[in-house]
């Protein structure tokens, strides 16, 4: 793999999500349980946003009573995201700016078909490094 290599070829395609009616009690299970840090939210599986282990942990610490959660509110809405087709140096580059550590991948409809981190990208070079 290099850097015109498609995400499509790195990203984890088998995707956790959430959606609208998930309860925060949900999130936290669905983080603990996959060892994931970010939910993709989505509705008939078009991303509406990103809900990850940080909102969370910002929602807690606020004091808010959980059953007034709503991830809608605490989600990030239009994530950066990335089409199946982007390249490697492209996810790279922007991982390497951004205030944040995944990219949810979509397709032409819109549609999460994966999800790329940068814990990704660090395999990738171990592997290139190290073997």
């Amino acid at each position: 793999m290099d850097k015109n290599t498609p995400v499509s070829h790195l990203m984890t395609k088998k995707v956790i999500v959430a959606d609208l009616k998930t309860k925060f009690e949900n999130a936290l299970t669905l983080f603990l349980d996959y060892h994931i840090y970010h939910l993709p939210v989505v509705f008939d599986d078009k991303l509406l946003g990103i809900f990850s282990m940080t909102d969370a942990l910002k929602f807690y610490r606020s004091g808010a009573d959980v059953s007034s959660f709503e991830i809608e509110k605490e989600m990030t809405h239009e994530p950066t995201t990335l089409h199946m087709d982007d390249t490697l140096g492209k996810a790279a580059r922007i991982l390497a700016e951004a205030n944040f550590r995944t990219l949810p991948v979509i397709n032409d409809e819109g549609k999460v078909v994966g999800i790329l981190s940068n814990k990704d990208l660090v395999r990738l070079l171990d592997r290139k490094i190290n073997h």
